[in-house]
């Protein structure tokens, strides 16, 4: 007869350890996205409204602040899916 394999409890207990941290995780990744969303729809009106005044050097000094802040942005949707796609099944089987 063959044996069949077990999860032992030490094992279930650190993946569903493991799973509620990628959880807690994931939520604080994703507000603090928000976070960084909102601050850049409010460069990018800022932007707008300084595009017809003739100061190149504030210019210049918001578009690299947009940029540094979409590439947080860009970051921090790459942390969400890698834990997503590291945890989604384990979320998708809770009862």
């Amino acid at each position: 007869m063959m044996a069949i394999p077990s999860i032992s409890t030490d094992d279930a207990a650190a993946r569903a350890s493991d799973s509620l941290q990628a959880a807690y995780f994931r939520g604080a990744l994703a507000d603090y996205r928000a976070v960084v969303a909102a601050k850049l729809t409010r460069q990018a009106a800022k932007l707008n409204a300084m595009s017809g005044k003739a100061d190149s050097v504030a210019i210049s000094r918001m578009r690299r602040q947009i940029r540094e802040n979409e590439a947080e942005y860009r970051n921090l949707d790459g942390m969400i899916d890698a834990i997503d796609r590291r945890f989604s099944a384990s979320w998708a089987n809770r009862p």
